[in-house]
């Protein structure tokens, strides 16, 4: 049993790791990508299974932020972790961005760091239709997770045996780490009651 956690345990700290960059956190989603991919590279891992186990964490993840933008309208921005994320300048440009592009927006905040989760909590907050949502973000989704993971894969095959070695470790300490400040981070964000605006 013991012996088949560990087996897993690389996809899950994947898993882990990409919710954390979903919410902004101090760990791109992006890098997590690439680190999923090169990291089947190194260990020998199950490429489909690793890119399917990436689908699975951006997805609901990308829809909670849109269900909190819903959910609790313009009162989200007082929320210490989001806050930081948008000063009144920049949610101004977001919604602009609804308002000239319409909700193509989302399908191109796919494919850029730090602008997904303002653009999907806006959406929320816009009263976008969530099958829209979904529909966008899951095919802008099929786009780039192949795109990062397997252009990792493919250049991890030209790095050094050295340099696999360190990524290992290195990979195995960051996954832990941030596994736990992942719980902390969200103890953090969700402990005081939030009002509808």
């Amino acid at each position: 049993m013991i012996q088949e956690l560990v087996l897993y345990f690389p996809y899950i700290g994947i898993w882990l790791l990409i919710i954390l960059g979903g919410f902004g956190l101090p760990f791109p989603e992006d890098l997590s990508l690439i680190l999923a991919g090169q990291l089947s590279f190194s260990e020998k891992l199950n490429l489909p299974l690793m890119m399917v186990v990436c689908f699975s964490a951006i997805m609901p993840t990308d829809y909670l932020l849109f269900y909190i933008g819903q959910r609790y309208g313009r009162a989200v921005w007082r929320i210490k972790i989001f806050r930081r994320f948008m000063t009144p300048q920049r949610r101004i440009r977001v919604r602009d961005h609804f308002k000239n592009h319409g909700n193509k927006v989302v399908f191109v905040a796919r494919f850029i760091g730090g602008f997904r989760t303002p653009v999907f909590i806006t959406a929320g907050i816009l009263k976008m239709p969530a099958w829209k949502f979904l529909a966008m973000d899951a095919f802008a989704a099929l786009i780039s997770i192949p795109l990062f993971v397997l252009s990792a894969f493919y250049l991890g095959q030209t790095f050094a045996q050295e340099l696999q070695v360190v990524a290992h470790k290195m990979t195995w300490f960051l996954m832990l780490v941030m596994s736990l400040f992942f719980v902390w981070a969200l103890f953090q964000a969700f402990r005081k009651p939030i009002k509808s605006s």
